[in-house]
């Protein structure tokens, strides 16, 4: 993106090359990729430098504002970032680990409905300790979930922890769900 500055400030905005009109003199679309910085700054044209996006899952993000900075010859993008509703988003993060809980149990109830018709075959011991490490992980992310207090807490159920190597040492809490190896050939 570009920006067209006169007196210091943001005339135009301009999000992608195009043929344009400075001080009736008319330049093509290529005058974005090919003049250099000197020869775009000597007609207006400046690079604006974009504000990271924050992150949509958490927040909402508003209009944007640009602004020239003119020791460092660019534009400043920049917006106002508005926190979601809290209560929403651990309702809907309950409803959905839940249903992430429900997704990881499901594929072993064919074992039960057998069982049921024929106890003569008894659930896998490995089976019904995975489904329950699965409603006891459930009941812990959705007890961590409900005691977040902030955004800034409920934002750290999502973040892994990392060693000093850059190595994750630590799955989110979010997603720290049991590891299904040990039962994967009685999935259906």
């Amino acid at each position: 993106m570009w920006a067209l500055v006169q007196d210091n400030k943001v005339v135009e905005i301009y999000n992608y090359p195009k043929s344009i009109v400075i001080n009736e003199v008319r330049y093509p679309s290529n005058i974005f990729t090919l003049y250099s910085e000197e020869e775009k700054e000597k007609i207006g044209i400046y690079d604006i430098i974009n504000k990271p996006e924050p992150s949509r899952y958490f927040h909402d993000r508003g209009q944007s504002y640009f602004k020239f900075d003119t020791t460092n010859k660019i534009v400043n993008e920049t917006f106002d970032v508005v926190d979601k509703q809290l209560k929403r988003l651990k309702l809907e993060e309950i409803d959905l680990t839940k249903h992430k809980a429900y997704g990881f149990i499901k594929k072993f109830s064919w074992l039960t409905e057998r069982y049921i018709y024929d106890n003569t075959k008894t659930i896998p011991s490995n089976v019904s300790s995975y489904v329950a490490n699965v409603r006891k992980v459930c009941n812990t992310i959705c007890t961590a979930i409900e005691n977040a207090t902030t955004m800034d807490e409920f934002k750290k159920l999502f973040e892994h922890t990392y060693n000093l190597k850059g190595d994750r040492s630590k799955v989110a809490i979010i997603q720290d769900w049991p590891d299904a190896s040990n039962v994967r050939k009685y999935k259906r």
